[in-house]
């Protein structure tokens, strides 16, 4: 119960967060909803009433016209306020996908990552897809059950007028219905798993129809007939499979009607009887008779709600455990950051991915000089990108410190370590940006750094193949007029990002692995050459791209096994030094086999 009423503050805060005016704008539709059906039945009644008394035309006109007048009103409002909560509905929806999604690029990364991290964010932003999830029905739901609870106190207080008995057999009347429900809600989970394969079932034989690898087979091997079997066969099984659903649905209705009809008998029953004791009037009979039929229905729309909104409270948990993370580094005022003649030292540093037993990086210690050019080199999954990112400050470790110019890592600003470095990651995700918006990512645009940019990294001769020049969109498949970068024109555009970042880390996390090795290496002298003034940290698959750094260390099962420069890790032949030869071995051979293919005649061939 606590947590019910814990989410219900947290949707009511964030309603009024998003219009305050909101809750007048509920009490107000709740107040019409309710009313405008008691309305119309004092509009039959007093017509009876003034027909019967012989009220003079002009009496009669003027009282119908004031009453028309009162509901016309009642009714404008009514249309008004929903038109009014339709749109608001949809912007309250949009606004909260956008505020998880803000919080989203808020998060620090280690609440990024995983399979649980992906489950907290899609099960929060799934709550806003639509207009059936959440976000989606939220206010709709709030205003049906306000509406019910107003309408039920309100018939059942003319009810009582009538027979105190009605008061009972209205508790009667919503405990079947709760009962009802309650039987409904356990049958749908009893037959979800066996509607749900069957509709799969269904879906793939609908879908193989239009299969065109299957045209052939079906004419040929005369399948038509075997198929409508077993489309048949799928439906038949779907209706014995709700047959129990639909009985209950049956009994459901049966009883309410039931229900229904012991109700207006006692309504109409004790009418008649005050009529003819001269208790009430006789246009009394219109509103007690159609009370009781509008209760019904109010009760019915009550029940259904009070699940609607209980099921609605124990969605906001999804929402709530993505939205109330707590943060993992130092968000707040922190130790300044430098800008230049960086130092980076880790010590005794381990790192465990969750749900892993193995830790990734263990007790690595490791001093980075200000400007010294380090390559971490190893095989696949030896904790290269792990020690990258425990750098960085995505990640943080178990156990160890990490320290920039003596000062530990956790002393920082996140957002103000981040400034420290301009990375180039292995994955090339791009957005749907001009050239010039992916390289200054942002920031502000500098006329002169951003020239500069464009010549050093060599996108200044690309961009004059282009006829919108740095104007050109980056992906064809969102633009029609954009253009797919080749391997190098892309490396380059990452360069230029990293270079107008200008932070005094530079990092590259084996963003070349996808091209040769002599077009690799070049990028690995450019990237040398632009980062003199710079301390630069380089990974790569391929040791020929890293020869010219001023020391490598090899990572071998999440520990540091070699550091040295090259010609010092070739003389000690161990782990870098085989895996050097290997790679050395595999070009040669490869370029040997080429040559010789070259040279090899052509013979043969077919006609």
């Amino acid at each position: 119960m606590k947590e019910k009423i814990r989410h219900s503050k947290l949707l009511i805060k964030e309603l009024y967060e998003f219009k305050p005016t909101i809750f007048l704008m509920i009490t107000i539709n709740m107040l019409v909803r309710a009313a405008l059906p008691l309305l119309k039945l004092l509009l039959s009644a007093q017509v009876i009433d003034w027909l019967l008394n012989e009220v003079s035309v002009e009496y009669y006109l003027t009282r119908l016209l004031l009453f028309i007048l009162v509901l016309g009103v009642a009714q404008i409002a009514q249309r008004f306020l929903g038109i009014y909560f339709e749109e608001n509905t949809e912007h309250f929806r949009i606004g909260m996908m956008h505020k998880i999604k803000r919080k989203y690029l808020m998060l620090d990364y280690p609440l990024l990552v995983g399979k649980e991290a992906r489950e907290r964010y899609n099960n929060a932003n799934e709550l806003t897809d639509n207009h059936t999830t959440l976000f989606g029905r939220l206010l709709d739901e709030i205003n049906d059950l306000g509406s019910a609870v107003l309408g039920t106190l309100l018939y059942i207080g003319i009810l009582r007028q009538l027979e105190s008995l009605f008061i009972l057999l209205v508790g009667i009347f919503i405990l079947v219905i709760i009962v009802f429900n309650v039987l409904q809600i356990r049958m749908d989970r009893r037959l979800f798993k066996a509607k749900a394969a069957n509709s799969q079932k269904l879906r793939y034989l609908r879908k193989v129809y239009g299969e065109s690898r299957l045209t052939k087979d079906v004419r040929l091997f005369k399948m038509k007939q075997w198929f409508e079997d077993l489309e048949e066969e799928t439906i038949k099984a779907y209706y014995n499979i709700v047959r129990p659903k639909v009985k209950l649905s049956w009994a459901e209705s049966a009883v309410m009607n039931i229900g229904i009809i012991a109700l207006s008998a006692l309504s109409y029953i004790r009418s008649v009887q005050l009529i003819a004791a001269g208790a009430i009037p006789v246009s009394s009979f219109v509103v007690f008779a159609g009370a009781v039929t509008i209760l019904a229905q109010t009760l019915i729309t009550l029940v259904n709600s009070i699940g609607k909104m209980n099921s609605s409270l124990n969605e906001t948990k999804r929402y709530e455990d993505f939205i109330f993370q707590t943060a993992v580094f130092n968000h707040n005022e922190g130790s300044h950051v430098p800008s230049n003649g960086v130092k980076i030292e880790l010590k005794d540093v381990s790192y465990t991915y969750p749900n892993n037993a193995k830790p990734t990086i263990d007790h690595v210690s490791l001093v980075i000089q200000p400007f010294e050019k380090l390559a971490i080199v190893g095989e696949n999954g030896a904790g290269k990108s792990t020690l990258i990112n425990l750098i960085t400050g995505l990640i943080k470790p178990d156990s160890g410190e990490i320290l920039i110019n003596g000062i530990l890592q956790s002393k920082f600003n996140i957002t103000e370590y981040y400034e420290l470095f301009a990375p180039v990651f292995q994955e090339k995700f791009l957005l749907t940006y001009s050239i010039r918006e992916t390289i200054i990512q942002g920031s502000a645009f500098d006329e002169k750094k951003y020239a500069r940019v464009l010549e050093l990294s060599g996108m200044k001769e690309i961009i004059q193949m282009f006829e919108k020049k740095d104007e050109t969109k980056i992906v064809r498949a969102v633009d029609p007029d954009g253009v797919n970068l080749s391997g190098g024109q892309l490396q380059k555009l990452k360069l230029a990002q990293s270079l107008y970042k200008d932070a005094p880390v530079l990092i590259l996390d084996e963003p070349t692995s996808a091209l040769d090795p002599i077009a690799e290496h070049q990028v690995y002298k450019d990237y040398f050459h632009f980062s003199k003034n710079k301390l630069s940290i380089f990974i790569s698959h391929r040791l020929s791209s890293t020869r010219f750094c001023d020391r490598i260390i090899y990572i071998k099962n999440g520990k540091i096994t070699e550091s040295g420069t090259h010609d010092e890790l070739i003389v000690n032949q161990k782990d870098y030094y085989n895996l050097y030869e290997a790679q050395a071995y595999y070009y040669r051979n490869e370029k040997d086999e080429q040559e010789y293919k070259e040279q090899e005649p052509v013979t043969g061939g077919v006609i």
